[in-house]
């Protein structure tokens, strides 16, 4: 009798445990908090356009990727536009025109995933979802 009680016990609290693997971060449905309200114009690979403000990547008010063999971040504050290529692998292409009219290409993770809010809901979408995103 003892090892069954044993065993429920165990059994309860490990489904107790993987019930509590979903909590933290942000919860579904709403925009992260960051220190800096970014306005962005994105577009889709489908071509719908979406007015989006308090915009980041994974929480992070700046694009972060590969840039050849090293990583790279770049303020969302410190561009005009984003454009994405076509998704090679695990990554997707970008195309980074900065203020100063320099251009920088980063390779952006296919998981990486964007935010904001549309003044109706919250708004999020992955990477290689995405085709343009203009910042104001």
């Amino acid at each position: 009798m003892r090892k069954i009680m044993t065993a429920a016990l165990v059994l309860l609290t490990a489904t107790v445990l993987m019930g509590m693997g979903s909590l933290g971060g942000a919860p579904e449905g709403e925009v992260p908090k960051t220190d800096e309200n970014i306005k962005v114009q994105l577009t889709d690979r489908s071509g719908v356009k979406i007015e989006l403000t308090r915009f980041s990547m994974n929480g992070k008010v700046f694009i972060e990727g590969k840039r050849g063999a090293g990583e790279m971040s770049v303020f969302f504050h410190d561009l005009k536009e984003i454009g994405f290529g076509p998704v090679n692998g695990d990554a997707v292409p970008a195309d980074l025109l900065l203020k100063s009219g320099r251009r920088v290409q980063l390779s952006i993770r296919t998981g990486a995933v964007f935010h904001g809010d549309t003044g109706e809901g919250a708004y999020q979408i992955s990477a290689p979802n995405i085709s343009r995103i203009q910042i104001h």
